[in-house]
């Protein structure tokens, strides 16, 4: 397939777009349409607004915000709720109507840890972080298992743990994205397996991990690594840690999407997007656009880059600036559409675009679902 130029990119997006008879188009999707940045549907339809620590359920009105911590399950079904009791973690899970499911009291910690956070799972398990390297599994019934610790042992320091995991939980990655050992920074990750043990899949003494995702089944993992002085790389493997894809895109990286089946690799910096074979590492098309790439994924089965810029707040969660693009790699077209409202996010919530059917997509993980259509 023939590699798309940059130059021949820039040619068509300045064409008008009613000569070319190309078009991208755009909704917002089903009950989200009026949801503001703040406003995030959960399952059964149910809406909450979250505002810093604060989470209002706007069917009934109930609203808390004195936990130290808050979770959301990735169906968005089970709300957590992290406080502290005496000297001992105390749990509550809410349904999406902020009804309580179950109320109990965990392993002792430090309320005033900046690392203290709660995993919920759809089956009702939870994983807490009580430090930044100890968890502790707690079942359906909010019974503790063993503590889990992802720890270095390195005297020079080490950042929080993180948790990455499948849509229903069975692949959960822990991992730790720096370790410093003398002037060397590295970096660990492991698989949790059914005994509350970790499995080691990765470790690089000096190279940090920059992000760690896992596919919405389970079975693979991506991870972007930096070093201080030299460019990104990204690596792809399944659960157990054997490497499937090696790629270095030869700059600083924002982001990798692996498409849905598994054969394909998007990476974005923040104003170029690439399209890889996972297994060969052939580029198929790249692209550079003016704005800040937000999230970008590729669809085989269109050859169909939908890419989604902005300007981002992390201290807000909200996009401005919006627009959507799609390169078609067949054609060697691009289109692109400018969304006057912003968008909002919330770190619990993945962001996903979904394919409906050919040329049509659904944005997901925002306060607004988008249905995305192009023509050629």
């Amino acid at each position: 397939m023939s590699r798309i130029s940059l130059s021949y990119f820039f040619i068509l997006f300045l064409l008008p777009i009613g000569v070319l008879g190309q078009s991208l188009h755009f909704s917002s999707a089903g009950k989200t349409a009026n949801n503001s940045p703040t406003v995030f549907s959960l399952s059964g339809d149910a809406k909450v607004e979250i505002q810093s620590s604060a989470i209002t359920f706007l069917d009934s009105g109930k609203s808390v915000s004195s936990h130290l911590s808050a979770g959301f399950s990735p169906d968005r079904s089970i709300i957590s709720l992290l406080d502290y009791t005496g000297e001992s973690a105390e749990i509550t899970l809410l349904s999406a109507n902020g009804d309580t499911l179950n109320n109990y009291s965990s392993i002792s910690i430090k309320p005033n840890d900046p690392s203290l956070a709660v995993y919920p799972f759809n089956s009702g398990k939870l994983l807490l972080r009580s430090n930044i390297m100890n968890f502790a599994m707690h079942d359906g019934y909010g019974n503790t298992g063993t503590t889990i610790t992802s720890g270095s042992n390195s005297e020079e320091g080490e950042t929080i743990s993180e948790v990455r995991s499948s849509a229903d939980g069975a692949t959960t990655i822990i991992f730790t994205p720096k370790i410093k050992r003398g002037e060397k920074i590295g970096s660990k990750a492991g698989l949790l397996g059914m005994d509350n043990q970790l499995r080691r899949i990765f470790e690089h003494e000096e190279r940090f991990i920059k992000e760690l995702e896992v596919s919405e089944d389970g079975n693979w993992v991506t991870i972007i690594t930096g070093a201080e002085g030299a460019n990104d790389r990204v690596l792809v493997m399944d659960r157990y840690g054997n490497e499937i894809g090696f790629f270095s895109p030869g700059e600083q990286l924002e982001g990798a999407q692996l498409s849905k089946d598994a054969r394909h690799i998007t990476v974005f910096s923040s104003k170029r997007v690439r399209v890889h074979n996972v297994l060969s590492g052939e580029r198929l098309g790249s692209t550079s656009i003016q704005d800040p790439v937000f999230y970008a994924d590729f669809f085989p089965e269109d050859q169909m880059i939908v890419i989604l810029s902005g300007r981002y707040s992390e201290t807000s969660g909200i996009l401005n600036n919006i627009e959507l693009k799609a390169v078609d790699l067949a054609r060697r077209d691009i289109v692109s559409n400018s969304l006057s409202e912003a968008l909002g996010f919330y770190e619990d919530f993945k962001i996903d675009i979904d394919r409906l059917s050919a040329n049509q997509y659904k944005l997901k993980g925002a306060n607004k679902e988008l249905t995305i259509g192009v023509n050629f």
